[in-house]
């Protein structure tokens, strides 16, 4: 996407850039559907000045307070309810919290191990994943979420609440996080 194209036709969302080659950083206004790019690829193509080229972009290296951390994967959540599409399915009543289709990577680790996993959807409260691993209800976990960018990894705790065969016909998880 090149900063000639990028002129938001829907309501957009300001967020600050930076070039993944020299590390210049720039606030830019995006429009829904570009910051969906953004928020699923990790890296949108911008002109970089510095550079004097095309260049890979993602969300601008930050340092992450740990009371930021809780904060963040509520801003992803609000940020998918946003941009969900008017179509979207109702979700199950049983649910506290609105589901989002969100794939973000993410390291599920237990007591039996480390596994690199893709959301298939979160929530303010949870978020749920497919894995050839075995995961039991009621069994802890910690997630830790590595964005491109930031300095910081986003850790947080949960607990594995629903198991069941995803669209995708591997096993799935629910999870619950601590709060």
């Amino acid at each position: 996407m090149s900063s000639e194209a990028r002129k938001p036709a829907s309501p957009g969302v300001t967020v600050k850039i930076e070039c993944m080659t020299c590390h210049t950083q720039r606030e830019v206004e995006l429009s829904s559907e570009q910051f969906q790019e953004l928020s699923q690829s990790w890296k949108i193509q911008e002109t970089c000045e510095r550079c004097g080229s095309l260049a890979d972009w993602t969300f601008a290296q930050a340092a992450i307070e740990e009371t930021e951390q809780q904060d963040f994967w509520d801003w992803m959540a609000v940020t998918a309810e946003y941009f969900q599409p008017e179509t979207a399915p109702q979700q199950d009543e049983r649910r506290k919290e609105p589901r989002h289709e969100v794939r973000v990577p993410l390291r599920v680790s237990s007591e039996s191990g480390e596994d690199e996993v893709t959301s298939n959807n979160i929530s303010r409260s949870g978020f749920c994943f497919s894995s050839t691993r075995t995961y039991q209800v009621g069994q802890s976990i910690c997630v830790t979420l590595a964005l491109p960018g930031a300095r910081d990894p986003v850790v947080r705790t949960g607990t594995i609440v629903r198991a069941g065969i995803g669209a995708d016909g591997q096993p799935a998880y629910g999870v619950r996080l601590e709060m």
